[in-house]
């Protein structure tokens, strides 16, 4: 075995420890507070209200095909929209595989079939999850500034009004200076990407559309969060914007920390610390298997619509590219 092969045996290693520990601290606060969850109140508002939930949560896959339709766009790409939805839908199911790489691999197979080509498409996935990362940065910080105590984070101060602006404003311009400075620097790169050719800069109606388009994913799942700690447990403090931007900390955390399918386990964990002091404590450790339920169960009806788009409109399904 290579040295190289030896590096990523013990990588594997590290990320499968780190979740197992993550998982573990979060079995633990659950069956702390096993007997502060409130009881689930099951009647016919918090039914509807769950079926609600579950196709908002399977909307956002439909925004983030949408948001995929527009970065191909970028690159001179024009599928039919119901089909880039329809693999985005079907590919993202995939995220719950163990590694958390299964979505990334689906879309790339799903997209070469319908001739799209590999470069491109690992492009306009790179440059939508940086997006991804600076929204979600963006509302993380408002929330650091607006809603979290700095003691709990073992800090003496937070940025102010007037640092936070230029901040948000750098995260929401990082595809750019990224692919400015790959274009730049790493222009072997840059070829292998787009087949022989620079990386197009995202245009500023894009990056208009895709910034509103996840900042609007993060504030459906704030509002799904509001409903199901109202309906099902009935608590109605906290607001909505208060409610997504805390989340936003909580999905980052399950975004990056490697191995975690779809961040189970790392993001209720995070959850629990960050909606405690605003919902209590059994609030947030039931939102967090509520959500979980809800989400798992969204993307599979966005799996199945997908699927099913794929079954009942495969003309739609041939590439126009120019």
């Amino acid at each position: 075995m290579t040295e190289m092969d030896h590096f990523g045996v013990k990588s594997k290693l590290a990320s499968v420890f780190v979740l197992l520990l993550v998982i573990f601290f979060y079995l633990t606060l659950l069956w702390s507070y096993k007997d502060q969850i409130p009881k689930i109140t099951l009647n016919v508002l918090s039914l509807g209200m769950l079926g609600l939930s579950i196709l908002l949560a399977a909307f956002i896959a439909v925004l983030g095909g949408i948001i995929w339709l527009f970065l191909l766009r970028d690159h001179k790409v024009f599928v039919k929209s119901n089909a880039v939805i329809s693999m985005f839908a079907v590919s993202q199911f995939g995220k719950y595989l163990p590694g958390n790489f299964g979505q990334h691999v689906g879309r790339v197979l799903l997209a070469k079939r319908a001739g799209i080509s590999i470069p491109i498409t690992l492009n306009t996935m790179i440059v939508e999850m940086m997006w991804g990362l600076a929204s979600g940065g963006g509302l993380a910080l408002i929330s650091i500034f607006f809603f979290v105590d700095p003691n709990d984070l073992g800090a003496h101060s937070i940025p102010g009004g007037y640092e936070l602006i230029p901040i948000i404003t750098l995260l929401l311009a990082l595809p750019w200076i990224g692919i400015y400075f790959v274009n730049t620097f790493f222009p072997g790169l840059a070829k292998l990407l787009t087949k022989n050719d620079l990386i197009p800069l995202p245009k500023v109606s894009t990056a208009i559309i895709v910034t509103t388009l996840f900042i609007s994913s993060f504030f459906i799942m704030g509002l799904i969060l509001k409903l199901q700690a109202q309906c099902f447990f009935g608590v109605t403090k906290g607001n909505v914007f208060q409610l997504t931007c805390l989340f936003s900390i909580a999905w980052l955390a399950g975004y990056l920390v490697p191995g975690a399918p779809a961040g189970v386990g790392v993001r209720e964990a995070m959850m629990v610390l960050l909606l405690s002091p605003v919902l209590g404590a059994g609030t947030a450790v039931g939102l967090g298997i509520t959500l979980r339920v809800t989400t798992t169960v969204g993307d599979a009806v966005a799996f199945m619509l997908g699927v099913a788009m794929r079954k009942l409109h495969s003309h739609l399904f041939i590439s126009n590219l120019s």
